[in-house]
């Protein structure tokens, strides 16, 4: 089988040794059976910058063994032997304490002037800086800019699927709405830069008050929303309790003057095949009976 690789690699020269240890990307190559064949030069920088040795991932080394762990792998890199499939890609994270990287995985068939598969070609490309770029313009088309949480678009489209979630488990799913209390006066007195620390502040307390499973958002300029799945009446009663009197104690000081601030709270628990337009008119509805009865205040229907 050797024979057969150095045959493939010196029948031209556009993919010779040299070539391929001048690419800076990792790449090996392996047989049918799964044995490393050859290794390029950044291959095995890479593998023992890593702490690996060549003697688990090197020439010789059975490369699909040791994707067993990772089945997406293995059967992708089986269907290419096997000439069920032309490619196979996988993204995957590789960071170390130091810095976050992830890769892609390309495996393509090797074969000769379309003759019979004798292995895979396999390329191991770095894409953090794409990644990162990803990842930043997610979070800004998901993430409220000043406050740094959710925006309004997709926390509706997380409303949706907790409701489709909520009806198939039989689950509760409750919701807060939160609104400022006098947050004109606070602009107009202490002015905007002033108002923007106290939604940024205010928007710090109610991340504190959520799970991981939960979805806090700014929806409007004062107004802020939580998404709770798995909580019933009482649980959502005892968090907005407990989140009003948490923001009251709240110490803004600007210009050596402290802003008092305090908020209404309304919300409701779900259950049951209830509409989703209903969620955000019963919220609606309690925070409203909240500032009627004087703000400050937390109603739960």
């Amino acid at each position: 089988m050797k024979a057969k690789f150095d045959t493939l690699l010196s029948m031209d020269s556009e993919i010779s040794e040299s070539i391929l240890n001048s690419l800076g990307d990792q790449i090996c190559l392996i047989d049918r059976n799964g044995t490393i064949c050859f290794t390029n030069q950044e291959w095995n920088r890479f593998g023992l910058s890593n702490g690996t040795t060549l003697s688990s991932f090197g020439i010789g080394a059975n490369y699909l063994r040791q994707c067993e762990e990772e089945p997406a792998i293995f059967q992708g890199l089986q269907a290419i032997l096997t000439g069920d499939a032309d490619c196979f890609n996988f993204e995957y994270p590789c960071h170390s304490p130091a810095i976050k990287r992830w890769f892609l995985m390309q495996a393509t068939p090797l074969q000769a002037n379309n003759q019979a598969i004798e292995g895979v070609v396999i390329r191991h490309v770095d894409i953090t800086k794409q990644k990162l770029l990803e990842l930043q313009l997610k979070e800004y088309a998901e993430k409220d800019s000043l406050t740094s949480l959710f925006n309004r678009r997709y926390f509706e489209e997380q409303v949706i699927k907790e409701v489709s979630l909520s009806r198939q488990r039989g689950m509760y799913l409750s919701l807060l709405y939160i609104d400022v209390d006098n947050f004109k006066e606070i602009n107009d007195g202490y002015g905007h830069p002033a108002g923007d620390r106290v939604l940024q502040e205010l928007a710090l307390q109610i991340s504190d008050a959520t799970r991981f499973s939960d979805t806090a958002a700014r929806i409007g300029g004062d107004e802020f929303a939580l998404l709770l799945p798995d909580t019933n009446k009482i649980e959502l009663t005892l968090l907005a309790n407990k989140l009003s009197l948490d923001i009251q104690q709240l110490k803004i000081q600007e210009q050596s003057r402290p802003i008092d601030v305090t908020v209404s709270i309304g919300g409701k628990s779900f259950i049951g095949d209830f509409p989703l337009n209903s969620m955000a008119q019963w919220a609606d509805k309690a925070l409203y009976l909240a500032k009627d009865k004087g703000k400050n205040q937390v109603v739960i229907l």
